[in-house]
């Protein structure tokens, strides 16, 4: 999944309702309106290792690298109800 900063926890969590928690998230800042090529070449080239990551890695992999940062972002301390349980 690609996503701005603003975004990506969102993601996180509907991914987690659809049964895929540890979908690989690659972050640009907020906001991308009105970026010239050159800036949005840099975000691609900032992005393209995790993008890179998603598609090549094996599963284990993934879940080992973002299982902490997934749980956290799906049931963050403190808030009673968010999203489904991982």
């Amino acid at each position: 999944m690609i996503a701005t900063d603003m975004f990506a926890q969102f993601g996180r969590r509907m991914a987690s309702t659809q049964g895929c928690p540890y979908a690989v998230i690659a972050e640009t800042p907020n906001p991308i309106r009105q970026l010239d090529p050159e800036a949005w070449k840099a975000r691609v080239e900032a992005m393209f290792p995790t993008i890179l990551d998603g598609l090549t890695l094996p599963v284990a992999e993934i879940v080992r690298r973002i299982k902490v940062v997934a749980s956290e972002q799906i049931r963050p301390k403190g808030v009673v109800r968010s999203s489904v349980p991982i």
